[in-house]
């Protein structure tokens, strides 16, 4: 059962990877891997009153996808001392998660985007990933923020 937005990112998360060891289909990936997922996620919004929660679902499985290569393109920006194919799957599949939110969830704070991926760094990943992630992210978000791709604050209000 879903208790929260981080165990909903931890479910993408695990649909994402294994996305990217069985490729195919995107939409069939979805079904199979993140069905129940979604299921559970209308019964929480329906029950409680939740709202985003579909969005925040859908958007980071199909985003990550479909903008892997251009998020790649920003990982090996900033991670110039390590071949692509070196890192970690699955803090690759983390940190294009965190930039498809940081990038597409006005509404929620850029702290907490950072932190929710730290999290998971932490308990799914290995014992330095989560410094690797945070390094990465946090010269992405000055980079994306001087370019004004963020569009949002420190807490999740809009600044356009």
């Amino acid at each position: 059962m879903l208790e929260n937005r981080r165990a909903l990112r931890a479910k993408v998360m695990q649909a994402l990877y294994a996305y990217l060891s069985m490729e195919g289909d995107p939409k069939n990936a979805y079904e199979l891997l993140l069905s129940e997922t979604e299921k559970e996620v209308k019964t929480l919004e329906a029950s409680k009153g939740f709202s985003g929660d579909m969005r925040l679902l859908k958007t980071l499985f199909y985003e990550t996808i479909r903008n892997s290569e251009k998020y790649d393109n920003f990982l090996i920006s900033k991670s110039q001392n390590w071949n692509i194919n070196r890192i970690a799957r699955l803090d690759k599949v983390l940190i294009q998660m965190a930039i498809c939110e940081i990038l597409n969830f006005e509404e929620i704070p850029l702290k907490v985007s950072l932190n929710e991926y730290l999290e998971l760094a932490k308990e799914y990943s290995t014992p330095e990933s989560n410094k690797f992630i945070n390094g990465v992210l946090d010269a992405l978000i000055q980079d994306f923020a001087a370019q004004g791709l963020i569009r949002k604050d420190e807490r999740g209000s809009r600044t356009d």
